[in-house]
């Protein structure tokens, strides 16, 4: 039998889910990255996803001003990352310096991928459409990188919690 609840006490119901990590470059030259759990793909041909990211945050501003950013798939290993950089503000501090997160550059769009990622998409900012109090991106994958050695992803098991997939 079902019982009617608020969507804000069936959330942990949803975990584990996919988390993901937005970067995009700021007008200042810095590379702002910012977890994000709420991404999709979205067309096989051409290749596309979306990512919803909240008005209050900094990648919003950014992606605003930007036409291109890139969508990584973050290993296991990388939790510190996946907490660091969504619990911190880019508006703050550069957080790939601060964690001296591996970077090398992308191919087709003026991007950093992350090295030790499980995948990294390049994307092209095709649309947005508002959401509540969310906007969503949408990217043409214009790039797909897979880590040449194999490293499982990480999910999000619960709020700061994060591991592999569940067996």
């Amino acid at each position: 039998m079902q019982i009617l609840k608020t969507y804000r006490e069936t959330r942990s119901a949803q975990y584990p889910e996919p988390v993901s990590l937005v970067i995009v470059k700021g007008l200042d030259g810095i590379f702002n990255a910012m977890s994000a759990a709420w991404f999709m793909i979205t067309s096989i041909e051409p290749p596309m996803l979306a990512v919803s990211i909240g008005f209050q945050r900094h990648t919003y501003e950014l992606m605003s001003q930007q036409s291109e950013f890139t969508l990584v798939l973050p290993s296991e290993k990388m939790s510190a990352e996946v907490e660091f950089f969504g619990s911190n503000s880019g508006r703050d501090l550069d957080k790939l310096e601060a964690l001296g997160t591996p970077t090398q550059p992308a191919v087709e769009i003026d991007g950093v991928l992350l090295s030790e990622a499980s995948v990294n998409y390049e994307c092209r900012i095709t649309g947005s459409l508002k959401t509540g109090d969310h906007m969503i991106f949408a990217g043409e994958i214009v790039a797909s990188h897979e880590n040449e050695t194999p490293v499982p992803r990480i999910y999000t098991l619960g709020p700061k919690q994060f591991g592999g997939a569940k067996s």
